[in-house]
């Protein structure tokens, strides 16, 4: 399972898994849209889908039900970082300060701004940015978007 892309001005570039934090990025406040769970579900079956979060805000268990995605738990922003690092083809979706470090060792670094901002740091990491965690789905899900936005 792999999302391709061929980018003008880039080359070919081929991504095995999308590596996204819960909370501030696919969550609010630990929830997420049964229209978000429903677009994860679709990524899931293009490509590997993982979840990472601190569970600030519990609701793993929810999350898991709703998506058909266990969410790991982490601890510290390296654990993030050690995560992508043992993957390869990664793309990293993220918003806060734990998320920088991921950010930084992924492929390609989407930025979330969210109801919760973005940590300063991890919007300079990024390639690309997005109001929300349904638009960073839908660009993987519409591979074309990412075409417009990435082409040199």
């Amino acid at each position: 399972m792999t999302i391709s892309v061929e980018v003008p001005g880039l080359g070919l570039k081929n991504y095995d898994h999308v590596v996204f934090d819960l909370n501030g990025t696919l969550a609010t406040d630990g929830r997420i849209s049964e229209t978000m769970a429903v677009s994860l579900q679709d990524l899931s079956r293009q490509v590997q889908v993982h979840i990472l979060t601190a569970a600030t805000h519990g609701h793993v268990d929810a999350i898991r039900r709703i998506t058909g995605i266990a969410p790991v738990l982490i601890h510290v922003s390296e654990d993030k970082m050690r995560y992508v690092n043992n993957l390869e083809h990664v793309i990293a979706v993220g918003n806060g300060a734990n998320d920088t470090q991921m950010l930084e060792a992924a492929d390609l670094a989407i930025c979330v701004l969210g109801y919760e901002g973005a940590y300063t740091k991890t919007l300079l990491a990024s390639d690309i940015v997005v109001r929300n965690g349904q638009e960073a789905i839908d660009l993987l899900l519409k591979p074309k978007r990412l075409i417009a936005t990435l082409r040199l």
